[in-house]
């Protein structure tokens, strides 16, 4: 009788942990966390004009600071000069559903000095080909899809987590795709399609240094 009370016993601590870890997977969706040191694959990260990356270790701190706990050891840094304010961006492909989570999550570590803004765009599939269609001769307008944009202050020195919930980003290319954040894969969708980051300073003509980690969808 007690063997099989702990068999039964077993069973309902297996399904407990099953579930939790089931949950664990559903409540988040991690784009990039960069502790492989590479930024070049899995995923594959792009830049453009006038930035630089690299995955640099994090710097270490005395004082208790669960967002730089969690960052582990390393994160990926941009740095870069600013032309008209604008210093560059990067970007990685997602296609995923996304139409179960409410919000953008990444860390940021800034820089009392140099300040600056991050521009974040996501680009959902609205004519079902999984594919963004871009203008190169209109400055890459997304065509035929929706391109959602909002903007966030680079803080001083340290990690600051970031949160933007959907409902903040604005619809940048009205008309173009259908107005509607939908980045679910239905009818050949391919959901959202790309994330990407601008990196626009507070000078005209300023240097930007930031770093970015934990790059993720969550609820």
């Amino acid at each position: 009788m007690k063997k099989l009370i702990n068999i039964g016993l077993t069973v309902l601590l297996v399904l407990a942990i099953s579930s939790v870890i089931a949950y664990a997977q559903m409540t988040f969706f991690l784009i990039d966390n960069f502790e492989d040191g590479d930024y070049t694959r899995n995923p594959e990260w792009w830049k453009f004009d006038n930035i630089t990356l690299e995955v640099k270790d994090n710097p270490k701190t005395e004082k208790i600071d669960f967002v730089a706990e969690s960052c582990g050891t390393k994160s990926l840094n941009i740095t870069g000069k600013a032309k008209n304010w604008y210093a560059g961006g990067f970007g990685t492909n997602v296609t995923i559903d996304a139409s179960e989570y409410t919000r953008i999550q990444f860390d940021l570590y800034g820089n009392d000095k140099l300040g600056g803004k991050v521009k974040v765009e996501l680009y959902e599939d609205d004519n079902n080909n999984n594919v963004l269609e871009q203008d190169s001769k209109r400055g890459w307008i997304a065509t035929d899809d929706d391109k959602w944009v909002a903007e966030v202050k680079v803080l001083g020195d340290g990690f600051t987590r970031i949160s933007i919930p959907f409902s903040a980003f604005a619809d940048e290319n009205p008309g173009m795709g259908d107005d509607t954040w939908n980045p679910n894969k239905v009818d050949k969708s391919g959901g959202l399609l790309k994330v990407q980051f601008i990196i626009v300073s507070d000078d005209e003509a300023g240097d930007m240094d930031l770093s970015v980690d934990n790059v993720l969808l969550t609820y």
